[in-house]
């Protein structure tokens, strides 16, 4: 009989014991979520305005509003005092600012253009000179502000940032420099059409079309002969309804055949064994 009552009273206190442990994690993670570290931000921003605004030149040579200044800067420290477990110093943030120049005037030449619709002579040579990828999206429009304002030392720049840190594979525009010609064979930062022999002729078609000639089906000559054109790309010629062609190249030019390589595929699919 003893034993039929200490079964019951067992599976209770397992429960409580249960109960009470689930309890603990609760009232843990609780804990956890109050010691939470967080500081006054705007009290930072007030001991290193000074600085931070000499630094990036915001209200002098860049000319902004004070106003757009301290949001600037806001961020700015924001983005760097978040990096911390606990409330780092004046001198930490403006410290980590001169450490992460390049990066920060990435990011102020970022907000410049995005916030304004016409550049002062100074916030378009800061914004080329300084914005690092931040000019990639607008260089069609500092293009143009550049060349009107005569400066071909901007246009320099901007051609070496955009060539090396731009679009991968299009080819040099033959007006402006830029290896910016798209598929369309029109030039996204000057807006020029290169004509198609150019870009036959960059792309060393007659080769690849040997080659092409040689390795493509019947039943993809039979395609090119339907459509009329070829897909050219960097690594080589393609069918017009090719998937590979895009999987193999960043930029696909559609090249249309003449008369003479027209004759060419007829010529390759005549001399195969295969009938048409």
């Amino acid at each position: 009989m003893e034993s039929s009552h200490a079964s019951p009273t067992t599976k209770y206190s397992s429960k409580q014991k249960s109960k009470e442990a689930g309890e603990g994690k609760t009232t843990k993670k609780t804990t956890k979520k109050k010691t939470k570290t967080s500081f006054n931000i705007d009290a930072l921003v007030s001991e290193v305005f000074d600085q931070l605004n000499a630094l990036f030149s915001l209200t002098s040579d860049l000319q902004l509003p004070e106003e757009k200044a301290l949001e600037l800067i806001k961020e700015i420290v924001d983005q760097i005092a978040s990096s911390y477990s606990s409330r780092p110093t004046g001198e930490m943030i403006v410290k980590k600012a001169k450490k992460y120049l390049n990066i920060l005037n990435e990011y102020v030449a970022s907000r410049i253009l995005s916030e304004l619709e016409n550049l002062t002579p100074t916030q378009l040579e800061y914004v080329i000179t300084r914005g690092g990828r931040a000019v990639i999206p607008e260089a069609s429009r500092l293009y143009n502000l550049a060349v009107k304002t005569g400066r071909e030392d901007l246009v320099e720049t901007l051609r070496y940032v955009w060539n090396k840190q731009g679009p991968r594979g299009m080819i040099e525009c033959p007006s402006c420099g830029f290896n910016a010609i798209g598929p369309d064979r029109s030039c996204v930062v000057c807006g020029k059409l290169a004509p198609e022999d150019y870009i036959k002729r960059r792309l060393n078609f007659a080769e690849k079309f040997e080659v092409f000639l040689k390795n493509a089906s019947i039943a993809e000559l039979n395609e090119v002969l339907n459509y009329g054109y070829v897909l050219l790309g960097e690594r080589g010629i393609y069918n017009p309804r090719s998937q590979r062609a895009r999987l193999e190249n960043p930029v696909v030019y559609i090249v249309y055949l003449n008369r003479v390589e027209q004759s060419r595929v007829i010529e390759e699919v005549n001399s195969r064994e295969l009938p048409i």
